[in-house]
């Protein structure tokens, strides 16, 4: 028998009831894991990067260009650091966002975070080694191109040493050739004149090459015999020519000496200050690169937080009234 309807019997309405949606987290924690929200972070990341960078350039930043520049270390100022440390930080920010919103716990939002930091990393360490700059590219390239400076100095420095006794010592033994040319009698023939020049022009040489003992008698012997034999001087005056430009040699040797070690100086202290400037470089990179892994793993976490407080759902049920 149906029993006869009645507000009292059959209220127009239940109450309500509502009912938490969760994710159990606790088994197969790793499997959790979520790579597609991983690498679309990582995505998401890159690309506000370069965005950024294309609006710091657009701002002023181009007077600085870290991928390019010969000494960033030097050129790299404050307010730059400052723009591509935010710029990093805010596009790691949202590419760990938008990793963590698919995440099923605020711990793996937090890990989705971190491996999003650590990903965006290493694409910008691979970039930059093929000559690309991405994210956290300009203080990576500053550590990077600053470890050659002190290098690149020393061997800069070595160079110009080498390069300036090299050709100051071609143009010392080619006036002693010619000096000794001129003392060609006039009325030689040319092919006198040019055995000479080439007999002299070898015992110069042997006797004035660079690495060779100028004090070496037997070169010496054969340089004033040179002379003698082809040239209108005697033995004596010859001697007293070799000698000369002995003291003259020497003197050359010592001025190059003095330039060497004032370019080694130099390069030295080019060095230091090189790896003082890389060593402040430095630590700012760390702690930036320590401020980018915090903000990475927070918004991992803001992420999932945002996804399951959007989990949660209030049902209500009703009962239809007839």
């Amino acid at each position: 028998m149906n029993t006869p309807y009645s507000p009292a019997t059959y209220p127009a309405t239940v109450a309500e009831t509502t009912s938490t949606y969760s994710v159990d987290s606790t088994d197969r924690p790793l499997a959790r894991l979520s790579w597609s929200a991983i690498i679309g972070g990582t995505v998401v990341a890159i690309g506000i990067q370069v965005l950024l960078s294309a609006l710091g350039v657009g701002a002023g930043l181009a007077l600085f260009n870290p991928h390019t520049d010969a000494d960033p270390a030097k050129h790299f100022s404050e307010g730059a650091t400052a723009i591509w440390s935010a710029c990093a930080l805010v596009a790691l920010f949202f590419g760990a966002a938008i990793a963590g919103r698919f995440s099923a716990s605020l711990h793996h939002g937090l890990v989705h975070g971190i491996i999003v930091w650590s990903s965006t990393l290493i694409i910008a360490l691979l970039l930059l080694s093929l000559g690309t700059g991405i994210a956290l590219g300009g203080a990576l390239k500053v550590i990077g191109e600053g470890l050659g400076i002190g290098t690149k100095a020393v061997a800069a420095g070595a160079g110009d040493v080498v390069g300036e006794a090299a050709k100051r010592a071609t143009d010392q033994l080619n006036s002693f050739i010619n000096e000794a040319s001129q003392s060609v009698p006039t009325n030689a023939a040319p092919k006198a004149a040019t055995r000479a020049q080439r007999e002299i022009g070898f015992a110069a040489t042997r006797l004035f090459a660079p690495g060779n003992d100028v004090s070496s008698p037997t070169n010496r012997a054969a340089l004033i015999k040179a002379l003698v034999d082809y040239t209108q001087v005697s033995e004596a005056d010859a001697t007293k020519t070799v000698d000369e430009w002995t003291d003259s040699y020497r003197q050359l040797q010592s001025e190059l000496s003095d330039v060497k070690a004032k370019a080694e100086q130099k390069a030295k202290d080019a060095a230091d200050a090189a790896a003082k400037e890389l060593s402040t470089a430095g630590t700012w990179l760390f702690f930036g690169l320590l401020l980018g892994l915090l903000v990475s793993a927070g918004g991992g976490i803001l992420g999932a937080e945002f996804a399951l407080k959007q989990a949660r759902r209030t049902r209500v049920t009703q009962v239809p009234v007839n």
